[in-house]
């Protein structure tokens, strides 16, 4: 798989690259067409930066929609997952009498920015600990009565965690919610282009995410969802001109001066990753990870949840007793680059996103630092 696969991006080739859960990783392919359109777009910045623009990216935002199987009318794309996030939590509305709660292995920027939210007005935000590993559904509903007795407002919620790469058990949560009376938030960063993209089906209200985790794209690309009952409250953090319009798409596609260009090759990237899917690459990093966890585990660590919550393509892992800090500078100085961090019970996270480009030889190379790690 590795030696075709890594000529598809500009990778260097002295490091092992299993991050791309960060930040995303365009192809080469994807890179060409940007540049081509950022040149097309500057041949005549006032044709193509006009209103010619919105209708490119209504067009794209529809094949976006399409792919991954949701109502073109019910979702646009924005800046980022951060952005989207951004406009939900300005815009739902809170009280001194409203309560939120929120799982305390979201990411750290989308906890801020609910603990900001319900600050100004005096509303109660409730953190519920994700018992670590997962074991199962019930474990996390225990937590979550236990924490909160009474109604709720929101439930906040990741698709699949970041740092602890855990795939929600979404069903129950959104039925627990829903029996609290509260609305089900999803932030679905690392969703398109992984696992099966489901807002109603999940019962959300509001979904926000990025693109450019797990497909090939520019970065950045995001895009936001929303059911019927949330439409006309949400609007962008930023207030631009189209800030005011009924169009959920028209209203974030102009937040002021911006790039065009990772949205408008946004479907060129899809097409791609289609490509992989039906050469069956996809496939085969599922059972890279797969390999992966028996690797790992046997070499002392413990994964973060059971397999069923376990994401296809991105694994993490609880290294007892080791120092997030080692690790790293370990990890970086044989020339892999992996996510390690602090979870949220102080413990040593290591998380690897297994990728096209990517083969037995690398799992080998982890697996031998890990194994240097946790022998100590």
């Amino acid at each position: 798989m590795k030696s075709s696969a890594v000529a598809e991006f500009p990778l260097r080739t002295d490091c092992i690259q299993f991050n791309h859960a960060s930040y995303g990783l365009s192809s080469l392919r994807v890179i060409d067409e940007g540049e081509r359109l950022r040149r097309e777009i500057e041949s005549d910045p006032t044709v193509h930066l006009g209103p010619e623009l919105t209708a490119r990216l209504e067009m794209q935002s529809a094949n976006v929609a399409g792919a991954l199987g949701v109502e073109p009318d019910r979702m646009t794309l924005c800046t980022n997952a951060t952005s989207g996030a951004a406009a939900i939590i300005a815009s739902v509305p809170l009280t001194s009498t409203s309560t939120v709660v929120i799982l305390d292995v979201e990411y750290s920027s989308i906890r801020r920015a609910w603990e900001i939210a319900c600050a100004k007005v005096g509303a109660d935000l409730v953190p519920v600990a994700v018992p670590m590993p997962l074991e199962s559904a019930a474990d996390l509903l225990t937590e979550l009565d236990a924490r909160t007795p009474g109604p709720i407002d929101y439930l906040q919620i990741s698709a699949i965690t970041s740092s602890t790469a855990i795939q929600m058990p979404i069903p129950a949560l959104a039925a627990w919610a829903k029996q609290r009376g509260g609305r089900l938030i999803v932030d679905a960063a690392h969703v398109p282009g992984h696992i099966p993209l489901m807002p109603q089906q999940w019962g959300a209200s509001a979904v926000f995410g990025t693109l450019h985790k797990w497909f090939p794209t520019l970065r950045p690309v995001g895009f936001l969802w929303l059911d019927p009952e949330l439409d006309d409250l949400i609007r962008p953090a930023e207030v631009s001109l189209t800030w005011d319009s009924p169009s959920l798409v028209e209203r974030f596609s102009w937040p002021g001066t911006f790039d065009p260009a990772p949205r408008l090759c946004v479907d060129t990237a899809v097409d791609q990753w289609r490509e992989w899917a039906s050469e069956g690459l996809l496939d085969g990093c599922k059972a890279l990870a797969d390999n992966a966890d028996r690797a790992i585990v046997d070499s002392g660590a413990r994964c973060t949840s059971a397999p069923e919550y376990r994401p296809p393509r991105l694994r993490a892992y609880i290294l007892d007793g080791a120092s997030p800090l080692h690790v790293k500078d370990l990890l970086q100085s044989a020339g892999i680059r992996a996510w390690v961090g602090q979870g949220s019970h102080g413990e040593c996270l290591l998380r690897l996103a297994t990728h096209i480009y990517n083969d037995e030889n690398d799992v080998d190379r982890v697996t031998h630092r890990i194994k240097e790690v946790l022998s100590r």
